[in-house]
């Protein structure tokens, strides 16, 4: 039986939702979900330990992890990459990008497969699903990191499933503020439970 999920107590309320650097124009957003904000007042401004501010969160420690860890690396990207950070307005809604061989279901495949997946996941919640083909596909001309990060970003990804990533993409996906996830297979139904 699946365990409940728990809703997760997002109580900051940012005064401001957009920063950027100043001496330039920023050629990217990198997107902070509200989540992660929260995470980074608990434990930088109050100076927390995770298992406090994961229970604060009503999260698990394990999930807390990830997300102070999804955080800290968006914000030190857009920092060294002269990115804007845009706050994420809503909380608990993000897009999750998984590779797949069928464009009928889900069959979890590597970054090179046919299909991508696009699921819109709120409150929890699988919302709805976009299968879109995959530029990558028999594509031995271009390099994954040149051209599945601006997919990705204009289909508005969070998170990227991955069974492995090599550096360079793994940099360029981050720098779109697209979070790649390591799994070593994953199942429609079986989406929501990575981030809980």
């Amino acid at each position: 039986m699946a365990r409940e999920k728990l809703q997760r107590k997002l109580e900051l309320k940012p005064v401001s939702k957009y920063f950027g650097p100043k001496d330039h124009k920023a050629k990217q957003d990198v997107i902070l979900l509200h989540e992660e904000l929260e995470a980074i007042h608990l434990m930088d401004s109050f100076c927390m330990y995770q298992e406090d501010a994961a229970k604060k969160m009503n999260v698990s420690r394990a999930t807390f992890a990830r997300i102070i860890k999804s955080a800290r690396k968006k914000i030190s990207l857009a920092l060294i990459t002269g990115s804007n950070i845009k706050v994420h307005e809503i909380k608990n809604e993000f897009h999750i990008a998984v590779c797949s061989h069928s464009n009928t279901e889900l069959e979890y495949a590597d970054a090179t497969a046919k299909y991508i997946w696009v699921y819109f996941i709120k409150d929890y919640k699988l919302k709805s699903s976009n299968c879109i083909n995959n530029p990558m596909f028999e594509n031995e001309d271009e390099a994954a990191c040149n051209i599945l990060p601006d997919i990705l970003y204009d289909y508005k990804t969070n998170y990227f499933l991955l069974e492995d990533v090599d550096y360079d993409l793994k940099i360029s996906l981050i720098a779109k503020g697209i979070y790649p996830i390591l799994q070593e297979e994953i199942t429609e139904d079986k989406l929501v439970d990575i981030f809980q």
